[in-house]
């Protein structure tokens, strides 16, 4: 796989504000409309969260309707990352994942998450519309201390009996620096998720996490990227700058996050901090009508 060549989005669809009520209201309508709006960018990847929570929920439902998902985006020539676990968490608006207490709670002993997981890879584990399985989206994002080294144990856990099923590429969707660092033994790909403030700021990022890849001799991606603003123009200019650059590099990548919607960072009403001003984490690339965002055109030209 041409790692470089990556180019694509997190898609979340719009109907929902959860990772449970993507899968159990799953909408097969939502997603061909908004999955084909992603390929006036030249599109050939997305990355889809699913959650341990709802499998628990859901069961084969969770299973069938990540098929319909898959089936919708080989209708348009793209491949997913499947993300089995998130544990990054919004304290307003919190989306769903494997929390600290879901961890503290399984002691030493895994099985909770193994008829998850292996039910997954079962079913998908050599399913080639997935290019690349991302086993958890930012670890350590929100821990505790008496929780990190569950966690590590957890995650290498995971990775290794996903390897059961798949020959497919295993990344771990981390932030920077420590984080990247902590994930990268796990990884076949390793994955980092440079969102920077300021114009010119992500060429460092990428300077040193190409680096350290080359230490581990492993391939680099950035699965998330591209911070917010309620300004249209400055986050196009920012968001150019962050692709650009990336693409300079050699990293491919998957920018957060397509479309506009209920989840949290795809409207103006529900934000974040991780944008250029405290509050306006606002990102998404396509607005509800299915225009492109003003400012943001300048993808369209690179397709």
């Amino acid at each position: 796989m041409d790692y470089g060549a990556i180019r694509g989005f997190n898609y979340q669809p719009s109907y929902s504000r959860t990772l449970m009520g993507i899968w159990a209201d799953f909408d097969a309508e939502v997603w061909r409309r908004e999955v084909g709006w992603s390929l006036r960018f030249g599109t050939n990847m997305l990355r889809i969260w699913m959650d341990w929570h709802v499998h628990v929920e859901l069961g084969e439902k969770l299973l069938d309707n990540l098929g319909r998902a898959l089936d919708i985006l080989a209708e348009n020539g793209i491949k997913m990352m499947p993300v089995l676990f998130n544990r990054w968490v919004d304290a307003k608006y919190p989306a769903g994942g494997v929390s600290d207490n879901d961890l503290r709670s399984a002691g030493w002993d895994m099985g909770k998450f193994e008829s998850y997981v292996e039910a997954v890879g079962r079913r998908f584990g050599r399913d080639q519309r997935i290019a690349i399985w991302d086993i958890c989206n930012e670890p350590s994002n929100n821990i505790s201390p008496d929780v990190q080294f569950r966690e590590y144990v957890w995650m290498a856990w995971a990775a290794d009996r996903l390897r059961r099923f798949t020959d497919y590429p295993v990344t771990i969707g981390s932030m920077n620096y420590d984080f990247f660092l902590q994930a990268a033994p796990l990884c076949d790909v390793i994955s980092f998720h440079p969102y920077t403030r300021s114009i010119g700021e992500i060429d460092g990022f990428c300077r040193y996490h190409l680096e350290m890849a080359r230490r581990y001799g492993k391939p680099l991606i950035a699965t998330e990227t591209c911070c917010g603003s309620f300004d249209d123009q400055e986050r196009g200019r920012l968001a150019r700058d962050n692709i650009e650059t990336l693409e300079r590099h050699g990293i491919g990548w998957l920018a957060w996050q397509l479309c506009e919607g209920k989840f949290v960072t795809a409207n103006r009403q529900l934000t974040d901090d991780n944008a250029v001003r405290p509050g306006e984490g606002y990102m998404p690339f396509i607005l509800a009508d299915g225009t492109t965002r003003p400012g943001h055109h300048w993808l369209e030209r690179r397709a």
